[in-house]
């Protein structure tokens, strides 16, 4: 196996804080959004419940096998980020900064990132900044 090839599929302690980012970022969304609601609105402790283990699922399936199995790492991190940007339409699910972290801890594994990996990334990141203020203003 050569080095490249070791490399893919490896899971790298490098990624873990960008899967904690995200699933604090997502944390901070779910909490915000339901907590503090007026009576007959959407939301409460157990659309919150489902909400964070649906994160947690994804932050497993992204950091477990698609970001340490990621070949062509500019295309992930592209795809990743336009989901991101995708996902505002369901904000307050928490996803959103979940899968903006992946985009961005793919494109940090590209030896020499190319354009797609780094729009992925600012895509990325643009994407749970509209979630997290339209979280907090909404």
């Amino acid at each position: 196996m050569t080095t490249e090839e070791e490399a893919v599929g490896a899971t790298s302690r490098r990624d873990l804080p960008f899967a904690i980012g995200g699933l604090v970022l997502a944390a901070i969304i779910i909490l915000v959004g339901n907590t503090n609601l007026d009576p007959g609105e959407n939301g409460g402790t157990g659309p919150a419940i489902i909400t964070a283990v649906i994160c947690l699922v994804l932050a497993a399936a992204l950091f477990l096998f698609v970001v340490p199995r990621a070949r062509n790492t500019d295309r992930t991190a592209l795809i990743l980020g336009v989901a991101a940007v995708l996902s505002i339409a369901v904000f307050w699910s928490g996803v959103t900064p979940v899968l903006a972290a992946a985009a961005v801890a793919v494109a940090r594994r590209a030896p020499a990132p190319g354009r797609a990996a780094l729009a992925g990334q600012i895509l990325g990141v643009l994407a749970t900044l509209v979630a997290l203020v339209g979280t907090v203003v909404g």
